[in-house]
């Protein structure tokens, strides 16, 4: 990779003679000594045979010359002169053929460097013939500038502030209290530096005129959020403040230019020929451009704010502390998403029509009832496998056996703490809120549903009767024992307990009012009933997401 060129302006020593050219980068070859003295050029007269200058009419045209010899790599340092009557003149080691163009375009006047004087090219950019008049110019009286007091005669072109996340400041200490407060409002990160400044035309190395004292601030705003325009704006309002955003992504700017100007030349062609213990500010025609030297280490803008006065608290004491007055719960409604009926709440009239219901229905032998003071809870294991047309229906809220009218909800809402100790949960009873009234049932008194319908049983009668031990004796002993093989019982098994069934679902009853949904989703799992067991296995998964 080819090595990045840096452009310098430059003096040449007294050994390049008048007028001083730049010096060719390209060594010359040494001429053979055979030849004679009267063949020899000197290497002087070489340089200078192959050098090209411009006549330019302001600052401005020089440096976009010089800004078009970089960008064409054509070559890496130059030689500016101010003329008299505020022309410029800037020279090259370059031949006229390359860069003659560049001059003209610039809106200089080329000249070519012939035996040691400066001639003045024609329109076509060649060199007047001998038998044309030649005009020569003299420059070695013109004195050299350097770049610094070529950018303090440049004008700077005209610009608006573009969304940036940093921003530096050059203003009088006593400013920097104002903006520091300003900035750290808006959530801006200040650091402060103490720093002296000269006017930038005055040469670097002296130091008869005395420097001012000023504060270089930069803020800067967290992430991707940019600097309010409206802050910029009355930042720049300020007396003898320059607000510039830096023009190249370094940790430290050498070359700050306001925000309502930008840069007459490339920054990355300016920064490397700014010494390195100096930072040049190109501020607006009112305040000139200064070269600021820093003094000490940065410093936090954070730590100079003063914290805030606030008056002391005093603690109330315990005795005049008082609660805010509650808000009495009620019963709202509140649509809920499609929902399965748990049980349903029956007054003694429905309870008589409910009995005609359940009789015809399989949901009758396993429905089991609560009966109350007027109101009955009807339910079954995993709640009611069928709808019931009569009643209010009811669904399973929790904790414990916590039954809610459907369609309604408490407002305020009430977590699980709250619901166990407003409504006096436990394992011994079944609490119902429905039209804004609450039921307590008691779990001990459950008895099945078919009991709403089945009345006394006809007399069972045990025993033989007379003529019947007759035929039971006239049996022989040996028949009876041949029915009783063992293969006649593989022949016709046992048909299944149904009391033991029956006493399955009452205990999974039982333990779902209590609380105990798993025992009871296991006892139903295991009798066949599985939707019923899966409605609880959802119970029991929606009580451990909450």
């Amino acid at each position: 990779m080819s090595k990045k060129s840096k452009f310098t302006i430059r003096r040449l020593t007294e050994a390049e003679g008048k007028p001083s050219p730049a010096k060719d980068p390209q060594p010359t070859p040494k001429q053979p000594s055979s030849e004679t003295t009267t063949s020899k050029t000197p290497a002087s007269q070489r340089l200078l045979d192959s050098s090209t200058g411009g006549h330019f009419g302001s600052a401005n045209h020089v440096l976009a010359f010089l800004g078009s010899v970089l960008g064409t790599r054509l070559s890496d340092a130059a030689v500016v002169r101010r003329a008299p009557q505020g022309k410029w003149w800037a020279e090259v080691a370059v031949s006229h053929e390359r860069i003659a163009p560049l001059i003209w375009t610039a809106g200089g006047r080329p000249f070519a460097c012939h035996h040691q004087q400066w001639v003045k090219l024609s329109l076509s950019g060649e060199l007047p013939s001998q038998d044309q008049d030649t005009q020569t110019l003299d420059v070695s009286t013109w004195s050299i500038v350097e770049l610094a007091e070529l950018l303090a005669e440049a004008s700077l072109p005209p610009s608006r502030y573009q969304k940036a996340t940093v921003l530096e400041v050059v203003t009088p200490g006593s400013l920097g209290r104002w903006i520091l407060g300003r900035a750290t409002a808006l959530g801006l990160e200040v650091t402060l530096t103490s720093a002296s400044q000269q006017p930038l035309n005055n040469n670097h190395n002296n130091n008869h005129q005395e420097s001012s004292g000023v504060l270089l601030m930069r803020l800067q705003s967290d992430g991707n959020r940019t600097i309010p325009a409206a802050l910029v704006h009355r930042l720049t309002s300020l007396p003898y403040t320059t607000v510039a955003v830096p023009v190249l992504e370094t940790e430290r700017a050498r070359i700050l230019v306001d925000v309502r100007h930008r840069l007459p030349l490339t920054p990355s062609l300016i920064e490397p020929m700014i010494p390195e213990d100096e930072i040049w500010v190109l501020g607006t025609a009112d305040l000139g451009h200064w070269r600021l030297r820093t003094i000490g280490n940065q410093i936090d803008g954070g730590l100079l704010l003063d914290a805030p006065q606030l008056p002391k608290a005093e603690a109330p004491s315990l005795v005049s502390n008082r609660l805010p007055k509650p808000i009495a719960v009620q019963l709202v409604p509140r649509p809920r998403p499609s929902q399965k009926v748990d049980a349903v709440l029956l007054d003694d009239t429905e309870l008589s029509w409910v009995r005609s219901l359940l009789m015809a229905r399989p949901v009758g032998e396993m429905a089991f009832l609560l009966p109350g003071p007027g109101y009955h809870l009807l339910t079954a294991p995993g709640g009611l496998p069928t709808q019931i047309p009569l009643g209010i229906p009811l669904i399973w809220i929790g904790p414990s056996s916590l039954y809610l009218e459907l369609g309604m909800d408490f407002y305020p809402s009430l977590p699980n703490g709250a619901r166990q100790q407003r409504f006096n949960l436990n394992s011994e009873a079944a609490v119902v809120v429905a039209r804004n009234q609450t039921y307590r049932f008691n779990i001990a008194e459950m008895t099945p549903a078919w009991t709403l319908w089945v009345g006394e049983v006809p007399q069972v009668k045990a025993g033989l009767s007379k003529p019947g031990k007759q035929l039971l004796n006239s049996i022989s002993k040996q028949l009876r024992q041949r029915e009783t093989k063992p293969w006649l019982q593989e022949l016709f098994p046992p048909k299944p307990d149904i009391t033991k069934e029956v006493g399955t679902l009452e205990q999974a009853q039982q333990a779902e009012l209590k609380g105990d949904l798993v025992k009871a989703a296991a006892l139903l799992e295991n009798a066949g009933y599985s939707a019923q067991a899966g409605r609880l296995y959802e119970r029991i998964g929606k009580r451990r997401g909450r």
